[in-house]
């Protein structure tokens, strides 16, 4: 199966990519960005030009007809076509659904099928998605629903941590052939909290040998086979310090150093209610410091310019290391560009 781990040949050729791009390009990379409509407005057309970002995400209020959706692509990455933003989606199945020609249910239902199945079912979702031109499913869930008011209910593949990564593996092993970026979601883990993040942050506090050998399996397994991207999840995680495990430098130091995950970390939406507490510059800083590669915005809580430039400017005046964002681009690039390859 491919991996999509970094070739030695993608990091050489994005350090090239890297080496002829002013701050403000480089911090642009790390945002991931919405859009209003099922077309691009004025104005969005205009700072996608301007800033370049790394990413655009499509959400429910994109999609109209599959036409439009194709175009609406397309004229995203005309925006930028020496080195066009990833363009992404949610396409879990079920509640969350972006496309109405998924051949594939949602993942309470693949849970019920055979490995070779949930594998087939994947592949085929990833080429549909491959078909309007998008680079990125945020999916599958690696979440385990552990009771019925799990805040994940009905988005997993079900209560068992051993069927989960199961599970898990048989959907990376037939959605990776795709070319299609995918990502397992949402780290350390929502499925033994009722509260919903879009709301108000969540509290894990679960015993840590209990945590791996439960709630880390699936992700475990997801980065023993090569996932590119891991989301990390907007909940408190008391053992790993006062921060959200979002934005929090030692939920990545776990996912690095004791999962060994090696590819691109991607915040989940920062623009979330769970992270109501903090200032949206400040989420920036904290979000950028803890080791995300990719800064995910569904809801926008400053200009996208804003953004980048305070970003930018932390990297100039030293508050950020320039090399802590160059980190995160090499990451990027080099994915994008083996992904590339791939299809």
């Amino acid at each position: 199966m491919t991996t999509h781990r970094h070739a030695r040949g993608q990091e050489s050729d994005a350090a090239a990519l890297i080496a002829a791009m002013s701050p403000r390009e480089q911090a642009a990379r790390m945002f991931m960005l919405p859009l209003s409509a099922t077309s691009l407005t004025t104005a969005e057309e205009t700072w996608l030009r301007e800033l370049k970002p790394g990413g655009v995400i499509l959400v429910r209020h994109n999609f109209g007809t599959p036409e439009e959706v194709r175009a609406l692509v397309a004229a995203i990455y005309d925006t930028n076509l020496d080195l066009p933003p990833l363009v992404a989606l949610d396409q879990e199945g079920g509640i969350v659904s972006r496309i109405e020609d998924d051949p594939a249910p949602d993942a309470p239902t693949l849970g019920a099928l055979s490995a070779a199945e949930i594998s087939r079912l994947a592949a085929a979702r990833a080429g549909v998605i491959a078909s309007y031109g998008f680079d990125v499913n945020f999916a599958p869930v690696a979440d385990i629903a552990f009771s019925s008011d799990s805040f994940m209910s009905g988005r997993t593949f079900g209560d068992d941590p051993e069927s989960v990564a199961a599970d898990v593996a048989a959907y990376l092993e037939g959605a990776l052939e795709s070319g299609v970026l995918h990502c397992v979601k949402h780290f350390p883990g929502h499925g033994r909290v009722s509260v919903d993040s879009h709301e108000a942050l969540p509290v894990l506090d679960v015993d840590p040998d209990i945590w791996w050998d439960e709630d880390a399996l699936p992700f475990r397994v997801a980065v023993d086979l090569g996932t590119p991207m891991v989301m990390l999840g907007h909940l408190m995680t008391p053992r790993w310090g006062e921060l959200p495990a979002s934005l929090s430098p030692e939920t990545v130091r776990v996912l690095r150093q004791e999962l060994g995950f090696a590819g691109t970390v991607v915040s989940d939406d920062l623009g979330m209610g769970a992270l109501a507490a903090w200032e949206p510059l400040e989420i920036v800083d904290l979000a950028v410091t803890a080791g995300n590669d990719l800064l995910l915005y569904v809801i926008l809580n400053a200009e996208p310019a804003e953004l980048v430039d305070h970003l930018a400017a932390r990297v100039e005046n030293g508050e950020i290391p320039p090399a802590r964002v160059a980190e995160s681009v090499m990451r990027l690039l080099a994915m994008q560009l083996d992904a590339a390859r791939q299809r």
